[in-house]
């Protein structure tokens, strides 16, 4: 996972109710309509050409959690992807997210580990530990620049003024698949095959999701519940 981290991807901005609608659109009617979401990105945005990465980026997401969209398409049983709550949903847009721009998931990741001694973290203190991952260079720059809004928007984060951030209320998550998800995009981008149930409540992750169903043995989705050799649970990746 090491390589795909320094991978970044990231140029322009990504509404989040434009990516929204375009994942909503591909579970209703089981495709991409990449002109109805590029006409919905220009009332966000002016020039073709930021309009055409934004639609870069939307389509890369959906062509990369291809996997994951049809276990949400199978998990709501022909139903509307709205069933889901608000927080539902920003946690499911936020870890497709993070699966497809990696960088995402470290900056949150810089992010909590702040947040666990402070109460407002600097933009300049994400970029030093941000470019000691991925190296100071102007793509990593503009990715941090055009995450953070979205990162807002998913309601993790408050921006206080600018530069200077704080962390939001905690994503309330109730859905079976959802939880999993929460859960799966972790053991995914930290490059390990499992998480021990005791570490839930402390890796940087977690901070941003009420945690306190997660730990149950109703795993049915996307993670598996394990016993390991000293007794204690550990969550793993599929069956």
């Amino acid at each position: 996972m090491s390589d795909k981290r320094k991978y970044i991807g990231i140029e322009s901005r990504v509404h989040f109710v434009v990516l929204e609608d375009a994942i909503a659109d591909y579970i209703k009617n089981g495709s991409f309509d990449k002109d109805r979401c590029l006409n919905h990105i220009k009332q966000f945005t002016k020039g073709e050409n930021r309009a055409g990465k934004i639609l870069k980026h939307v389509t890369v997401l959906i062509h990369k959690n291809n996997y994951l969209i049809e276990q949400v398409k199978k998990s709501l049983k022909g139903g509307d992807y709205y069933h889901f709550s608000v927080d539902e949903r920003r946690t499911l847009m936020l870890c497709m997210f993070c699966i497809s721009y990696p960088i995402t998931f470290d900056i949150l990741t810089a992010l909590a580990q702040g947040f666990k001694v402070q109460d407002t973290i600097n933009k300049q203190v994400i970029v030093q530990k941000i470019g000691a991952i991925y190296g100071s260079n102007r793509a990593m720059h503009i990715a941090i620049t055009e995450i953070m809004p979205f990162l807002i928007e998913c309601g993790l984060v408050q921006r206080i003024k600018m530069g200077l951030y704080s962390l939001d209320s905690k994503l309330v998550v109730k859905n079976r698949l959802v939880m999993e998800l929460i859960i799966y995009t972790d053991i995914f981008l930290s490059g390990s095959k499992s998480i021990l149930l005791d570490d839930l409540n402390f890796k940087p992750w977690y901070l941003y999701f009420d945690t306190t169903q997660l730990k149950d043995d109703q795993y049915k989705f996307l993670i598996s519940k394990k016993d390991s050799a000293v007794g204690k649970g550990y969550l793993t990746i599929g069956g």
